[in-house]
């Protein structure tokens, strides 16, 4: 993979404890999902190219440095100073355990706190490939349109969706990143 890009963005993967964070980010920049996760401590970070379209006749690539924080209690002390510099991030939450939604709120809020400001979130209902849903995809729907945020459904398992999860998020920042300069 080449180190060339056309933007830099840090993004930050926000939610619960084991809603499947560290998953979608080791499906996305290696390619394969492990049964085995442990929690993560403080955070882990990875990096990986996107490529994205942005007119019939210009591709980009986009860097994004990704920054999966620790989801459980004990570790918000921590997160703040993960969040720092971030350009944009994706809200986790796991479709077969309603808290893991319920809570989403809370991690707006000290996302918000921490940054003094709102930035790009795409709301990323994962673990689609188990049986036992118990959130709907038009409860996420709702959140999302409340939020002003796209909502993607995936499973770290299967993959599906998890390509479009960093795809799209890549185009929002790029296009952010554009008005501003205007």
């Amino acid at each position: 993979m080449s180190s060339a890009y056309d933007y830099l963005f840090k993004i930050v993967i926000l939610g619960e404890g084991a809603v499947g964070k560290t998953a979608i980010v080791t499906r996305f920049s290696h390619g394969f999902f492990r049964t085995d996760y442990k929690t993560t401590i403080g955070s882990q970070f990875a990096v990986k190219n996107v490529d994205i379209v942005k007119s019939e006749h210009e591709k980009v690539t986009v860097k994004l440095q990704i920054w999966d924080v620790a989801g459980q209690s004990r570790f918000q002390i921590l997160r703040p100073m993960y969040y720092r510099g971030s350009s944009g991030g994706l809200l986790v939450y796991d479709v077969t355990r309603r808290r893991t939604f319920i809570v989403l709120e809370e991690w707006l809020e000290e996302l918000h706190k921490a940054l003094g400001k709102t930035i790009p979130l795409i709301l990323v209902a994962n673990k689609t490939d188990l049986p036992d849903r118990v959130v709907e995809p038009s409860e996420g729907r709702e959140f999302a349109d409340n939020h002003d945020m796209p909502y993607i459904e995936s499973s770290a398992k299967t993959g599906e969706g998890i390509i479009d999860i960093f795809e799209e998020l890549a185009e929002v920042l790029v296009v952010n990143r554009e008005q501003k300069q205007i």
